[in-house]
């Protein structure tokens, strides 16, 4: 008797199917988000953006900023005392804003330009709180997971002429005179600086 082997039939068995595979899905966060704030009159706007961050453990880049506030305080610059603020009492718009709200160790600043009823154009760091005579919009935008480097201290050697100047005082500004804590009001006709006149250029 004779065994006939029979050879397994190469290929796949007609009307066979691949099984359906499940469908990958992938989730990729955006390094910035869009966000645009309002802060409804009466409130200080830093404090505001401040709690808004701290709640939801995020950091924001504000970019523009809109509406009107009361009774500003910035930060004088040098070369002023260290802490001297100056106060200006009155309704402003908003025309810029520049700040970033980060967790430490970075140090968290708040900067704004801002229109008085006149057109006197004021701006600074803004120290103590902002409130706003207004709802006042911010479109921010949103840091995810951001990256800390520290850079190196560049050494650099001045020769003696600049140390000579810096010795005589020379190229820096008058000292301000009036100390820290300065007012200044703002309201209807009151101007608080007036630019002197002069001829027109000549063309």
């Amino acid at each position: 008797m004779e065994h006939v082997q029979r050879q397994r039939p190469r290929g796949r068995p007609q009307g066979s199917k691949n099984k359906p595979k499940p469908p990958v899905f992938l989730t990729l966060e955006p390094p910035m988000s869009p966000y645009i704030l309002q802060v409804p009159s009466g409130n200080d706007v830093v404090a505001s953006i401040n709690r808004f961050c701290r709640e939801r453990s995020i950091g924001l880049c504000l970019l523009s900023g809109s509406g009107s506030v009361a009774d500003v305080t910035l930060r004088q610059p040098s070369p002023a005392p260290p802490g001297s603020t100056i106060t200006f009492h009155g309704k402003f718009d908003l025309l810029s804003v520049s700040a970033a709200f980060l967790p430490p160790p970075v140090s968290n600043s708040f900067a704004v330009s801002l229109a008085g009823p006149q057109g006197q154009i004021i701006g600074g760091f803004v120290s103590g709180p902002l409130i706003s005579a207004g709802p006042v919009f911010v479109v921010a935008a949103s840091l995810n997971n951001p990256s800390y480097y520290r850079l190196p201290a560049e050494v650099k050697q001045e020769n003696s002429s600049a140390s000579a100047e810096a010795k005589e005082g020379k190229g820096q500004s008058p000292p301000v005179t009036g100390g820290g804590g300065e007012s200044c009001h703002i309201e209807g006709s009151d101007v608080v600086w007036t630019p002197a006149a002069g001829a027109p250029p000549e063309y």
